[in-house]
C-alpha cells in the first residue's frame, strides 16, 4: 500500500527535520473534588480555589521543577532516539533559519487535573443484575503544543493536544458466598501516589514525542499520496520493534491550525 511505503520513507529520514523545543516554566494544577469539601457550594470562588488546592491529595504535592525536568528531558531524549535533530530554546536561531525543515515546538501549557473517577462493575445472575460502584483517584496530565514551521512565506501555527491518565489500580470480581449463597463483591486497590505522577511525567514525555513523530509522518504520507487518494488510516510507528499500525486513539488531537 502507498501509505506504508511512504511511512517507511519518512522513518528512514527523520534527521531532515530540525526541532527547537521551548519548555514551560510552571504547571497549571486543578483539583476537581469539590464534592468532598464540606460547605463547598456556599464558598466564594476564591475560597473554593483555596480549599480545593489545600485538600488535594496529589497535585499540591507535585514539585513543578522536578516534574517538568523529567517530562521535558524524556520528551527530548525520545525525539532524538527517533532520529530528529533537536535543539533547546537557547540554541542559535540563525542556524535553524537556514534549514529547509525546521520547526519550533512550544509546550504552551502543561496541566494536571485531579478528580474522582467513578467505576462500575456488574454481573447478571438469573433474572437479576448486581452492581458494584466505587470511586478511584485519578490525575490527568495534559499538554497543549504549538507547532510552527520556520522558513515559510505564510507561517501558520498548529495546536496539538494530548492527555494521559494515572489512577488507582483495582482488581475486583463478584462471587457467591458458599455459606449464605449471597452474591458478594471483593476487590483490592493499589492506591495512586505522588511518585506515580512523576512516572506519568516520564511516560508522557516519551509518548508525546512518539505522537509528534507520528504527526509528522502522517503529514508526510498525506502530502505524498497519489492524487485523489486519501490515506486509509492514521499510522502509528513503534520504535522498539519497527512496526507500523493504524490507530484512532493513540495520537495527538489537532485543535487548531492557522
Amino acid at each position: 500500500m502507498p501509505e506504508r511505503k511512504l511511512a517507511r520513507e519518512f522513518i528512514a529520514s527523520p534527521q531532515k527535520i530540525n526541532i527547537q523545543v521551548f519548555a514551560p516554566e510552571a504547571i497549571l494544577k486543578y483539583n476537581h473534588k469539590g464534592e468532598k469539601i464540606k460547605g463547598f457550594n456556599i464558598m466564594t470562588d476564591a475560597q473554593q480555589d483555596s480549599a480545593l488546592y489545600a485538600s488535594s491529595q496529589f497535585i499540591g504535592l507535585v514539585d513543578d521543577s522536578a516534574y517538568l525536568e523529567r517530562y521535558v528531558n524524556l520528551f527530548i531524549d525520545e525525539l532524538r532516539k527517533l532520529g530528529f535533530e533537536v535543539y533547546l530554546e537557547n540554541s542559535v536561531d540563525t542556524f535553524l533559519y537556514s534549514q529547509p525543515q525546521a520547526y519550533v515546538i512550544s509546550m504552551a501549557q502543561v496541566q494536571l487535573d485531579e478528580y474522582t473517577l467513578p467505576v462500575e462493575d456488574s454481573l447478571p445472575v438469573g433474572d437479576s443484575m448486581f452492581y458494584k460502584r466505587f470511586d478511584l483517584n485519578a490525575v490527568d496530565a495534559s499538554t497543549w503544543f504549538e507547532v510552527s514551521k520556520l522558513n515559510v512565506t505564510k507561517p501558520k501555527k498548529t495546536i496539538l493536544f494530548s492527555t494521559l491518565t494515572a489512577s488507582d489500580a483495582f482488581n475486583g470480581n463478584f462471587f457467591i458466598d458458599p455459606n449464605s449463597m449471597d452474591v458478594r463483591y471483593k476487590y483490592s486497590v493499589d492506591s495512586l501516589t505522588v511518585n506515580d505522577l512523576y512516572d506519568l511525567a516520564a511516560y508522557s514525555g516519551r509518548q508525546q514525542a512518539d505522537y509528534l513523530f507520528d504527526y509528522f509522518m502522517n503529514s508526510y504520507i498525506g502530502f505524498h499520496m497519489p492524487e485523489g487518494i486519501l490515506p486509509n488510516g492514521y499510522y502509528r510507528y513503534n520504535r522498539s520493534n519497527g512496526s507500523l499500525s493504524t490507530t484512532e486513539e493513540e495520537r495527538f488531537e489537532v485543535l487548531d491550525s492557522k
